[in-house]
């Protein structure tokens, strides 16, 4: 990129105008005119958005680029200049110095941006309610050499605050950035269960230390509750100094009363930023981090209830948590459910339930915790007072609340209720059966499982509840009412709808695994992966009747042993089993990103989205054709076949018409899940219908008496 140039792509420019790819693909064909690529590849062309945008308005396509969609395309040109999480906080700080200093501008030199940095630095380190911490997350600041890109990045900042307000613009530059920015291993805490994780903590008085704080919202969680002085830690300075901009703005723009806010740019685990203990610690703090400090802590005296193995970093977060509260104070943290059973932690399970520091865990449903498919738990611990009694001493320290509400929608008012309930008497809680209940220790002591769902008393079978059938029937109504509105649209050949043929180059799929552009994670039985899983282990497993079935990952296991060989499923990642029927795809979303491919299990990956779209792919790959070149009978007894996907040609035009039709076999794929859910939902209330009635016949025969001849 040269001079002060943003460059796009032209599914950014098909985004922006909010047309489809092959509507840009169009222009570029029948208009002499359209600007010429700056750069990119020749599949993968881009474009000066300054020169695009002239031609829409000479064109009177699209009205004029919001700022705001041009300070976050500005944001996407900065990939190899700086981190997006540095470009991120260069433009929050100075937008903060514009809310500041109103009338600000870029200057034309490098040696002028950089004093303008400095000046904005200066801001957020005064800024209301700021301490020290703040103050030294400037020696991380970004962007001290100025060329043209960090330049035009300034002036679209500024653009988008003269048009939206400082404030908007940044909030406006948070949601996109927190929501589907591309991050790399960051996983913002959503702001409803940072809501719930601050409630749990109790009435909000004195400081709340978030140990892991990410960028900030468990804090403005806290804030907005009613805690006066916020501490917080994170290693990321990227992150911190964006969790300092996000309370510097609340306070700037609140006007409520002062709230103290520190954010450090530090490992926790290693180096605690704060001697002084906190009347709450509320924290996500990171999971199964094998560097998390094993041999540098291991004679740490931090380890009150015992040293934590090698695998079971986050024991080390809670006891650390621990050690930073005030006796009786709250700790409240987000734990996968691993923890919970592991046998590696079970002597410090067992530790913290005699003190009484472990007072409860809750099961959230699977993916409320964005980006973690598993039902993780939060567990409410407290710092035992310097004279507590030991277990049997005490009532009220004699029993773990259980919870489990991962089949609960919103989950957020229903443990709120549940808590309020417990908290206010503990010791006469009545359990609630299938969702919680208190549970004597001295049943939990032999294995210090604390998984909620083991302990809880189930509802009575066969019986539902009015309320439960009335909520039943009313879940079927809306979906099938719904239904006709998840239907493809017709037709579906993508636009443009001419005559004009479509040629494209065919290549074998074994091909482009082997020039890189698709990985192809091999199927076999990683370690402990079970097909009908017993007992609960360490991760959830994508297994062939979940694919085949269209139903969320079902087997459960350890972790594997060989992460290189069997990685994690991400977004897009495109599953298929290697025995079926008939060839099934299935393109990871939602509930499956976090989970492994089971046995048996194809696992393809897409490492190059500018030539192979992933939804077009699997569309392919599940046609007619596809399958019959990817399978091969097993044998003649066999109603299976074997599907090698490698041996498929992959017809491959433009990258615009394979987004266009993977579109289109994205929402047949959608369309699928819908009908299933419906499906399922209504068997569901059928059965639970039978049920009921069977019930009903069984008590009637039961209280009825024979009757007497006279």
């Amino acid at each position: 990129m040269s001079g002060n140039r943003v460059e796009v792509t032209s599914a950014d420019i098909a985004r922006i105008t909010g047309v489809r790819p092959t509507a840009v693909s169009n222009w570029r064909r029948r208009h002499e005119d359209f600007p010429q690529p700056v750069g990119g590849t020749e599949r993968s062309p881009r474009f000066d958005l300054g020169e695009v945008e002239a031609w829409l308005r000479r064109e009177g396509k699209t009205p004029e680029i919001p700022p705001a969609q041009r300070l976050w395309q500005a944001l996407g040109s900065m990939g190899d200049v700086m981190p997006l999480d540095d470009a991120v906080g260069m433009a929050g700080t100075l937008l903060l110095h514009l809310h500041e200093h109103p009338g600000t501008t870029v200057p034309p030199t490098a040696s002028g941006c950089s004093r303008l940095m400095q000046a904005a630095d200066q801001t957020l380190s005064l800024a209301r309610g700021a301490r020290a911490g703040v103050t030294a997350l400037l020696a991380h600041s970004p962007g001290q050499e100025f060329g043209p890109r960090q330049t035009q990045l300034l002036r679209a900042a500024v653009d988008a605050a003269n048009a939206d307000g400082p404030a908007a613009a940044f909030e406006e530059l948070c949601t996109r950035y927190l929501s589907g920015g591309p991050r790399a291993a960051f996983n913002p805490t959503p702001p409803a269960l940072a809501t719930l994780m601050v409630a749990l903590a109790g009435p909000a008085h004195g400081t709340l230390l978030d140990p892991a704080c990410g960028s900030g919202t468990i804090m403005l969680a806290a804030a907005d509750a009613g805690f006066t002085r916020l501490h917080g830690q994170e290693q990321n300075p990227s992150l911190a100094r964006l969790a300092a901009l996000r309370l510097a703005f609340r306070a700037a723009v609140s006007g409520g009363p002062t709230v103290v806010y520190d954010v450090h740019a530090e490992d926790f685990l290693r180096h605690p930023a704060y001697p002084r203990r906190a009347s709450a610690v509320v924290g996500n703090p990171p999971f199964a981090d094998r560097a998390w400090g094993y041999e540098d802590l291991a004679d740490s005296p931090l380890w009150e209830y015992g040293v934590p193995p090698r695998g079971e970093s986050e024991l080390a977060w809670v006891q650390q948590a621990l050690a930073h509260a005030l006796p009786g104070a709250p700790v409240v943290l987000l734990m996968p459910p691993a923890a919970a059973v592991r046998p590696s932690g079970r002597r410090i399970r067992a530790a913290l339930l005699r003190r009484g520091a472990l007072r409860a865990v809750i099961s959230l449903p699977p993916g409320f915790a964005a980006h973690y498919a598993l039902p993780l738990q939060i567990w409410v611990l407290r710092r035992p007072e310097a004279s507590a009694p030991p277990l049997g001493e005490h009532a009220g320290n004699d029993h773990l609340l259980v919870v489990d509400a991962s089949e609960v929608t919103e989950p957020l008012p229903v443990v709120t209720e549940i808590w309020s309930d417990y908290h206010a008497a503990p010791e006469s809680f009545a359990p609630r059966p299938g969702m919680a209940r208190t549970v004597p220790l001295i049943e939990l002591l032999h294995d210090a499982d604390v998984t909620p769902r083991r302990h809880l008393p189930q509802a009575e079978p066969g019986r539902m509840p009015q309320e439960a059938l009335v909520a039943a029937r009313s879940a079927f109504e809306a979906a099938s009412s719904a239904l006709p509105t998840r239907m493809p649209p017709l037709p579906l050949r993508p636009e443009p709808s001419t005559d004009e043929r479509l040629t494209a180059q065919t290549v074998a799929l074994g091909d482009l695994i082997k020039s890189g552009a698709i990985v192809h994670h091999r199927p076999g039985p990683p370690s402990g992966a079970d097909e009908v899983p017993s007992e609960p282990g360490e991760a959830r497993y994508l297994l062939v009747r979940d694919i085949t079935s269209g139903r969320p990952a079902s087997g459960v296991g350890p972790a594997p042993a060989e992460p290189l060989l069997y990685p994690l499923i991400r977004a897009g990642d495109i599953l298929l089993p290697t025995l079926a029927r008939e060839v099934v795809t299935r393109v990871a979303t939602g509930e499956d990103v976090g989970t492994y491919a089971g046995s048996g299990v194809h696992h393809l990956r897409v490492t190059d989205p500018e030539l192979v779209d992933p939804w077009y792919l699997a569309g392919f790959l599940a046609s007619a054709e596809g399958g019959r070149q990817a399978a091969s009978v097993t044998s003649t007894l066999s109603t299976r076949t074997r599907v090698d996907p490698r041996r498929v040609r992959i017809p491959l035009p433009p990258i615009e018409w394979q987004r266009a039709y993977g579109h289109a076999f994205r929402s047949i794929a959608e369309f699928t899940t819908a009908v299933r859910a419906v499906h399922d939902l209504g068997i569901d209330l059928a059965r639970d219908l039978a049920e009921t009635v069977a019930a009903d016949l069984r008590a009637s025969l039961t209280d009825s008496r024979p009757t007497a001849h006279r």
